[in-house]
């Protein structure tokens, strides 16, 4: 979940991947969808708590630390960290000078995923998957054209999952990150490092051959050590969860997430308003709604839509899709669910790039003739 320009999460704010790369039964939206929630590893603990408790940057401490919190043999994990090894191209990728040269321009980023690969390989997926996609949407809400088009953005559907061994990457940016002024940074990632240990030490992952970016995502749909630890889903009953291997395992993941971080089903990412001419007041620029519709109506924004389940409560933000290379604007209505998206990858970009594709792959759909649930 994780690429340069949209450096987050999953900012590199926490990539909780899924968490900072996807036919037609019946793919009717379901009026009493409800989402199942999965257990998630330890108890009590969510997986925000977990990415945001100190782990000693003193390796020493930093495995009494990861030891206590997942009850791992101190000795197992030392093991790991002897094997593991500094990478120093995933130093280079998340250098700061990096990271700071790349100027935001939305109809550049949008159109390395909006595009007639993405379309025609999502298409295939949903054509390849489509009874597993249509029990996702109606086991959790989520619409299989949203699924799809988030595998797709992360990872062309399995085509680029990531070369870099994820325990190395990990270990780097957890013990050895290039940014010094910021040191959440390192600390997330000693954080996703304990996650995959743990992993390693239940037997869920090789972590010495399991490879993904170079910020530690993996499978399909790009998820973090923790992130499969909280929202992952044994799908296929095959007794793990294998997010790179097993697109269902893959496919009920990200709907999972997306649930447990707020998805509304039968709401649209992007409702049908009319902003007034001037909205950049309205724009918060946040990660969470900020208006009812009713206050939205006062600032100026129209609609025909009536008794809309977005028109109720606070479901709706503004939000600014920039160019600061030509210094033009887009503005759009956003609804609960996109922020739902940010969630995968805190980045504006990213969640409307996800919408866009999931619209395009819906319509794809249905001018082949299948009765689908737009996003």
């Amino acid at each position: 979940m994780l690429s340069l320009p949209r450096y987050s999460l999953i900012g590199l704010t926490v990539l909780l991947g899924a968490c900072a790369s996807s036919t037609a039964i019946t793919e009717q939206p379901s009026n009493t969808t409800l989402p199942i929630p999965q257990k998630t590893h330890q108890q009590g603990s969510s997986a925000w708590q977990v990415e945001n408790t100190a782990l000693s940057a003193n390796q020493n401490s930093f495995v009494k630390q990861v030891a206590q919190r997942y009850q791992i043999p101190e000795n197992f994990i030392q093991q790991q960290l002897n094997q593991a090894q500094v990478n120093d191209r995933v130093i280079t990728l998340v250098s700061p000078k990096r990271i700071a040269s790349i100027k935001r321009h939305w109809q550049t980023y949008r159109n390395r995923f909006v595009e007639p690969i993405r379309i025609r390989k999502g298409t295939a997926f949903w054509d390849t998957h489509r009874q597993t996609l249509a029990a996702a949407e109606k086991q959790y809400g989520v619409p299989a054209a949203i699924i799809t088009a988030i595998i797709g953005v992360e990872t062309i559907y399995g085509q680029n999952t990531g070369s870099f061994k994820l325990l190395d990457a990990l270990y780097t940016l957890g013990f050895y990150h290039p940014d010094k002024t910021r040191p959440e940074r390192s600390q997330m990632f000693r954080n996703q490092l304990a996650a995959l240990i743990a992993l390693a030490y239940e037997g869920k992952l090789d972590i010495h051959t399991a490879t993904g970016s170079f910020a530690g995502a993996y499978g399909l749909g790009q998820f973090m050590p923790i992130s499969i630890l909280h929202y992952g889903v044994d799908a296929d009953k095959d007794g793990k969860v294998d997010l790179k291997n097993s697109p269902k395992d893959a496919i009920f993941s990200v709907a999972n997430f997306l649930v447990q971080h707020g998805w509304q089903a039968n709401m649209p990412v992007f409702p049908p308003v009319q902003l007034p001419p001037s909205p950049a007041s309205l724009v918060s620029g946040g990660l969470e709604p900020t208006f009812t519709w009713q206050a939205l109506q006062q600032k100026g924004a129209s609609s025909q839509s009536k008794n809309a389940s977005w028109q109720k409560g606070k479901q709706l933000g503004v939000i600014d899709l920039k160019d600061e290379v030509r210094g033009n604007h887009e503005y759009r209505v956003a609804t609960q669910n996109f922020f739902t998206i940010t969630k995968y990858n805190r980045s504006y970009f990213y969640a409307a790039s996800v919408a866009d594709l999931a619209t395009a792959l819906a319509n794809q759909q249905i001018r082949n003739g299948y009765q689908v649930t737009r996003p």
